[in-house]
């Protein structure tokens, strides 16, 4: 006869059982149980995987819409140069009269207001695909996190 420790959690057990036993029933039992341990293990990992695929493709479509933004903003940072470079020749050819001074001075500030707008608008997008992409790389991150450790307590 031989003892058979039994420990689940925090209980334990002890029998005494043959050798026949633990061949025939024993053995064969943990082999399952390692098995299909191992089978879960896979399937989580597989769909682990898959999401990640996902959000990569997500953190890619992130960031041509920010080399998008970006470029929407390069475009109207050259828009207001060459505007405020109209503006100040504007002002050089028109300084004898003072009522198209004011005129211009008022048309170029509107502009800046409508630049400024504008400007903060796009900063505004600029946040939020951030935020998105800072989500979007904690969340895979956390997933990998929790792949390698499924994969170190295999072993």
């Amino acid at each position: 006869m031989t003892k058979l420790k039994v420990k689940m959690l925090k209980t334990e057990l002890e029998y005494e059982v043959n050798e026949k036993f633990i061949k025939t029933k024993v053995l064969p039992l943990l082999e399952e149980a390692k098995k299909n341990h191992n089978l879960e293990v896979k399937r989580t990992l597989l769909k682990i995987l898959e999401d990640l695929q996902q959000n990569l493709t997500d953190m890619e479509s992130y960031s041509t819409s920010m080399s998008q933004l970006n470029g929407e903003l390069d475009r109207r940072m050259k828009e207001f140069s060459k505007k405020s470079t109209s503006f100040l020749e504007d002002i050089k050819t028109q300084a004898d009269n003072q009522a198209n001074i004011l005129q211009t001075t008022k048309d170029f500030q509107e502009m800046q207001m409508s630049f400024s707008i504008q400007y903060l608008q796009l900063q505004q997008k600029m946040q939020n695909e951030n935020r998105r992409f800072t989500l979007i790389s904690n969340i895979m991150k956390t997933k990998h996190d929790t792949a390698k450790n499924s994969i170190n307590n295999i072993r």
